[in-house]
């Protein structure tokens, strides 16, 4: 089985450079212990615990290296931006420290998970359904679907040729009648909490081999068990935010997430952020639009803002040569630093976690690329950790035949 790891999660000796206590609070965060392979260990596995294990989302930063980093660059009690939130591992991360939280994405999705998994169920929180209502609901959910299974009822609407393709027919149908079942709840949070969980079992029940490939890997789905491990992955989902609420310190709030540009951060007011943690999509590297493709169509959510503006997306860096590479990465990377420059106050610290890249066979080294942006957007270099990374993509591999790719934490401060 193919165990799915963070980026940040390999081992190996780390380079630092710039200020000696930033460099080393870089380097302890990027080095994190690779996980035991042995079966069962996801149990104890710190990129899985409480509500990190939940839905899978590509190239996530390692919650330890969210950690490490919000705890070096902030107070307790500051605001933390992360503009690349994806599922949300750093505004987690700086619930659990006591920070207050705020997360941008131009994903739709992720807006939706990371507010999912940093909404605080507790007893006294008024207007949020508690982990037993999900759990209820989603019990009710799957009978719904069992029962229409059981009479043989058709679906509820035509479905196009990428869906035809991407399930078997019956899974189709059981998939078809847990969505009309959801889609039937009455509470709005029940009904997004829900239709989270639906787009985490979609690829497991599909034909395709993982969330980053859409390989066929065929699969012999039984009948009704799509709607069994809908309902045991809303269980899942109800220990795992059980589990994160009583991490949260007393009079934390929870997470302000929104769906927003990083290249203008408009939700975002000026001079109020302390810190910033984050992972810029690494250049040329992944496609997250083509990822999620399958769960927005699922889900009904609007990506043509995310299509436009997704930043580094292979499907737009492979047309260009190595010059134009290079341009375009500098110019929306000297965007979302002038972004940070206008809402961090004077003094607070920035923390990027990117790393080398390859056009065309030729490298881009991250840290020199944010070296060379960072002073004109209003930001003065502090240090850098550096730790050697594999490089996965074939037909680039010889970028890196006699320096190997690398993946850098590197810290900024507002001038």
């Amino acid at each position: 089985m193919t165990r799915r790891r963070s980026l940040t999660h390999v081992g190996g000796e780390v380079e630092t450079a710039g200020n000696r206590d930033v460099a080393a609070a870089l380097a302890a965060a990027l080095d994190v212990a690779p996980a035991d392979p042995e079966p069962g260990a996801d149990l104890d596995d710190p990129d899985r615990v409480h509500v990190h294990g939940f839905h899978t989302y590509p190239a996530r930063m390692h919650p330890a290296t969210a950690a490490g980093l919000v705890r070096a660059l902030s107070g307790e009690g500051a605001t933390v931006l992360d503009p690349f939130c994806g599922s949300g591992t750093v505004l987690v991360e700086s619930m659990i420290a006591g920070r207050r939280a705020v997360g941008t994405d131009l994903n739709p999705i992720a807006v939706r998970l990371a507010t999912l998994k940093t909404t605080l169920r507790r007893a006294s929180t008024p207007g949020v359904a508690s982990c037993e209502e999900l759990v209820a609901a989603a019990h009710e959910v799957a009978a719904f679907a069992d029962e229409r299974r059981k009479r043989r009822a058709g679906a509820t609407h035509r479905y196009p040729a990428d869906d035809v393709a991407a399930f078997d027919p019956h899974v189709l149908l059981e998939l078809d009648s847990l969505r009309a079942g959801i889609g039937a709840r009455a509470d709005p949070g029940v009904r997004d909490a829900l239709e989270l969980v639906l787009s985490a079992i979609l690829v497991k029940v599909s034909r395709r081999a993982s969330d980053t490939s859409a390989a066929a890997s065929p699969r012999r789905i039984a009948a009704g068990f799509p709607a069994r491990l809908f309902a045991r992955k809303t269980e899942e989902l109800g220990r795992r935010l059980s589990d994160f609420a009583p991490l949260v310190p007393p009079g934390t709030p929870p997470a302000r997430v929104a769906l927003d540009d990083a290249t203008r951060l408009h939700t975002v007011a000026a001079s109020t952020v302390d810190a910033v943690v984050t992972s810029p999509p690494y250049v040329a590297t992944y496609d997250y639009l083509a990822h999620h493709e399958l769960r927005m169509r699922w889900l009904g959510l609007d990506a043509r803002a995310f299509a436009a503006g997704e930043m580094g997306a292979r499907r737009r860096y492979a047309k260009l040569d190595v010059e134009g590479a290079r341009t375009a990465w500098t110019r929306e990377l000297a965007a979302s630093l002038r972004a940070l420059s206008r809402v961090c106050r004077k003094g607070a610290r920035v923390a990027l976690v990117v790393a080398d890249s390859a056009v065309q066979g030729e490298a881009l080294r991250a840290d020199a690329l944010v070296a060379a942006v960072a002073p004109g957007a209003g930001f003065a270099a502090l240090a850098r950790a550096s730790q050697r990374r594999p490089h996965f993509h074939g037909p680039t591999a010889r970028a890196f035949e006699s320096d190997p790719r690398a993946e850098h934490a590197i810290a900024l401060e507002k001038r």
